[in-house]
């Protein structure tokens, strides 16, 4: 990771009015409404059904970028996604809340450690499991959501292990700490979106995470502490990570981190195990994308907005009370459903991505350089820690390829 200690703050940026905000029901996300309109039932993957008739199409016609050798990929990257977690459903499949394989022994007596060591210990051991960016975090519980797709609530309760009743998910209230995982995802494929060699880097992504937080939160089951994996369930993924100080929010919703971008995937293992929190960062971002355009230019469902943050919700799918871009996360969806695959352009096209070059300032609306560009300053920090290499103002900088230790 690219050190923090320039950037830290004591803040989070994001602003929260806390007479507004209400924890987020799963229930309101798009994939749950659009579902809802489309079957006339309450769940998680209807949507899918229009997106695989217009993947067909695609395949009978077969057009470039969009071939059944396309899709083949896709559907092949995709699939330790689904036996691990099936897009993320709570205490589901390998995503058990309870211990897995590990001999009961082990899961009674935590081991002794100093803090730093045992914070140390996991952010190692997250990286040799496939993290690519690692943070820990408090865990706020105004991010964890109030109700699963079926309107199942998640509460925090006074017992030592999680567990789910007929009633309720129960977490523990000694589970205070989130740790936060980024896998960053292959950039020359995002950049063919949306066809869909772009949707296979993603589900590469979301297999990739699968197996970091089935295994770290087993790890952590062995030491003798709670773990809770998580994939997009239980809590939402980009506060936390903004929390755990990996990066910023961007005027597309998603997360801005100084070493890939918003190029990733999120996780979280919850725990009781007492880790020594991360800091926030500030790396002005927000200055930054209030002059960019692109993403909102560049997204053909027309989804995010060109206009200023606000704490108001512009659609279901938003949650007021936080300031923010506000994103029509059910348009994007539908276009995904047009499309016959993910559409992935404004990660594509946003300046952070790859970093510097001297046709992003013509994107910009006005140039503010007082305290310098953002993105010159971390595309000199990413040359600096070999995440890229040749960044030179007239050209893309060149990614580096990934070192991982591990799985």
């Amino acid at each position: 990771m690219i050190p923090r200690k320039q950037y830290v703050v004591e803040r989070p940026g994001y602003e929260v009015n806390e007479e507004e905000y209400r924890r987020f029901p799963v229930h309101r996300q798009a994939f749950v409404t659009v579902s809802e309109e489309d079957t006339g039932e309450k769940v998680y993957m209807g949507w899918i059904e229009k997106m695989q008739a217009s993947a067909q199409k695609n395949m009978m016609r077969n057009l470039s970028g969009r071939t059944v050798v396309d899709y083949a990929v896709n559907f092949g990257a995709n699939t330790v996604n689904l036996i691990l977690g099936e897009y993320g459903f709570p205490n589901s499949h390998f995503l058990k809340w309870d211990p897995l394989y590990i001999p009961e022994p082990m899961t009674e007596h935590p081991v002794e450690m100093e803090p730093e060591k045992l914070t140390k210990l996991v952010k190692e051991t997250s990286e040799l499991y496939g993290a690519d960016l690692v943070g820990v975090t408090e865990l706020d519980e105004k991010w964890v959501y109030s109700e699963d797709h079926l309107s199942k609530p998640f509460v925090f309760a006074d017992t030592p292990r999680p567990r789910e009743t007929e009633e309720a998910f129960e977490i523990p209230k000694s589970v205070n700490r989130a740790i936060v995982i980024a896998v960053a995802m292959d950039a020359k494929m995002i950049e063919t979106s949306p066809e869909v060699t772009a949707s296979t880097s993603v589900a590469v992504g979301y297999s990739r995470m699968g197996i970091t937080a089935v295994s770290l939160a087993e790890f952590i089951r062995s030491l003798g502490y709670v773990a809770i994996p998580c994939m997009n369930d239980t809590t939402m993924s980009i506060p936390l990570a903004i929390d755990a100080g990996l990066g910023e929010v961007g005027r597309h919703g998603l997360l801005i981190t100084p070493e890939f971008g918003s190029n990733v995937r999120l996780c979280k293992v919850l725990t009781n195990m007492p880790l020594i929190p991360d800091q926030p960062i500030n790396m002005g971002l927000t200055e930054f994308c209030h002059q960019c355009m692109l993403c909102a230019v560049h997204c053909p469902a027309n989804a995010i907005t060109k206009e200023n943050p606000s704490f108001s919700g512009v659609c279901e799918n938003n949650n007021s009370g936080v300031k923010k871009w506000q994103v029509r996360s059910s348009d994007c969806l539908r276009f995904w459903q047009q499309n016959g695959a993910d559409c992935i352009n404004c990660i594509a096209v946003c300046p952070f991505t790859y970093g510097y070059e001297w046709s992003q300032c013509m994107e910009c609306v006005r140039c503010d350089t007082t305290h310098g560009c953002a993105l010159h300053i971390t595309t000199h920090l990413r040359e600096k820690h070999g995440y890229v290499k040749d960044a030179y103002w007239w050209e893309r900088p060149t990614i580096n390829p990934l070192t991982r230790k591990g799985l």
